[in-house]
């Protein structure tokens, strides 16, 4: 991923301007989601707007560093309220303890929601688009976030579902394929690629949830078939690739990592 460095810097710069350092009446907020946020990350969701954006219109990059950070600050969210004692119970995220343990479970609450409402209020500001773009970014977003996504996903997840395509498909894959759209609505695609575009992310995002299966080994029991699955997603993923007429590389070399994870020390996908 050190090819894509650049992008992970500009990523990382505006994740640290978007949020306050300090703040009269909400210090505690701010420091609590700065915590969290700012973390080291690989920052996949973001770099895929960027990618996509650069792709196919990389003059509109600029536009799309806003929209591009509220994915993470979605994806942040779901990860503290993740970690609550009353879902995954988890002390530890990317090697530092988790924000329940820092602070309190009521602050990692909040702060949890405020980063999932926040990125809504920076999509109807964000410089460089249009109002019908940022209804179109409001509503691929609230999608990937909700019911039909992450949500849905998650309470597939405490519940055991069976269904576990579809769970996946909530959980992970949705924000993937909101990244994909969201470069293809800054670029002002037309509705074929918006499609391809939802196709590969969706492909991407299963993918990557196989990897971090395999790579889980509390589950070992699965791992041929998380495999098998991993190998036909990677094979989807640049078959919808390849009907792209732009230079799709950097896209390529992101699905290359992401299966290259396959066989690295485990709990190393995030």
């Amino acid at each position: 991923m050190k090819e894509f460095s650049p992008y992970k810097e500009r990523i990382e710069e505006k994740l640290e301007e978007l949020i306050p350092s300090s703040s009269s009446d909400y210090d505690s907020l701010f420091s609590a989601a700065r915590y969290s946020l700012l973390a080291p990350g690989k920052r996949i969701r973001p770099l895929l707007t960027l990618l996509t954006v650069e792709m196919l219109e990389p003059s509109l990059l600029e536009g799309a560093l806003v929209p591009a950070c509220t994915l993470e600050m979605i994806h942040t969210y779901s990860l503290i309220h993740d970690d609550l004692p009353s879902l995954d119970g988890d002390d530890y995220r990317r090697g530092k303890p988790t924000l329940h343990r820092v602070y309190n479970e009521g602050h990692a609450l909040l702060v949890g929601d405020y980063l999932l409402t926040y990125p809504f209020e920076l999509l109807a500001k964000a410089p460089f688009l249009t109002p019908f773009q940022k209804i179109q970014l409001v509503e691929i977003l609230a999608e990937a976030s909700g019911s039909d996504g992450m949500i849905g996903g998650q309470v597939m997840d405490i519940e055991g579902s069976s269904k576990i395509e579809q769970m996946h498909r909530g959980k992970t894959a949705a924000l993937f394929r909101a990244a994909l759209l969201f470069g293809g609505v800054i670029s002002e695609a037309s509705s074929e690629k918006l499609t391809l575009l939802g196709d590969f992310g969706t492909s991407l995002g299963l993918l990557f949830q196989m990897v971090d299966d395999i790579l889980d080994q509390d589950h070992p029991e699965g791992e041929e078939k998380a495999r098998e699955g991993a190998d036909r997603l990677e094979k989807q993923a640049r078959d919808t690739l390849s009907q792209f007429p732009e230079n799709t590389g950097n896209l390529e070399k992101i699905t290359t990592w992401v299966y290259g994870q396959i066989g690295v020390p485990p709990k190393q996908l995030c």
